[in-house]
């Protein structure tokens, strides 16, 4: 994030949905990601359900505790698009996931972070494959235990480092747009369709 996007960041009211949704999800919302966690304040739920269903995105509620809720946020057809590939299939069926049935594996993903989350043991290293990691990165934390990686951003690379690093770097001056669209008074409606625009411009 720039320094003058931050400044922008820091005059806004950070509990607007939209800005916590833009700075937790831009990825997503431009289509550039498949998904990506949204943690929010517990009142904000219900709220960021409406704004996220005008989006045409899913936010599937992974945790709910006194303080917060974790949401899956996701694009349906890019999720179970990338479950479906054959590397990823395999690897959840090693952890016992029902990988033909896309719902039963968003509830068994579920249940494991929540129970990752209350109790801080059995860490779901799955969760790399809901979140649209490569599959060489997630496999490479597992083996190296998070060590020993190449670069580290939106996530530990493993992989091909020249090209992730260029991917998060797209990554941040979609967020930076996003914000900056934000402060103008777009609608996160609006701002998506500016980025698909752009998308097929480019």
């Amino acid at each position: 994030m720039s320094e003058e996007v931050f400044e922008i960041v820091c005059s806004m009211d950070r509990r607007k949905v939209e800005l916590q949704i833009v700075l937790q999800c831009a990825p997503t919302l431009a289509g550039l990601k498949t998904s990506n966690l949204l943690i929010l304040p517990k009142d904000l739920e219900e709220q960021a359900r409406v704004i996220l269903r005008h989006t045409g995105l899913v936010g599937y509620r992974l945790v709910y505790d006194r303080h917060r809720v974790v949401f899956l946020v996701f694009k349906r057809d890019m999720l179970i698009s990338y479950l479906k590939s054959d590397e990823v299939k395999s690897f959840l069926a090693s952890y016992e996931y029902d990988v033909d049935c896309f719902g039963a594996c968003l509830k068994t993903f579920q249940r494991r972070y929540e129970d990752f989350v209350k109790s801080r043991k059995n860490f779901p290293h799955e969760m790399g494959a809901f979140l649209g990691y490569p599959m060489c990165d997630v496999k490479g934390f597992i083996e190296n235990e998070g060590d020993g990686f190449l670069i580290a951003g939106y996530w530990k690379v493993y992989g091909d480092a020249n090209r992730t690093k260029q991917l998060f770097e797209l990554f941040d001056e979609t967020k930076d747009d996003m914000v900056c669209m934000l402060s103008k008074g777009f609608t996160l409606n609006q701002i998506i369709s500016e980025q698909s625009r752009a998308s097929l411009a480019s």
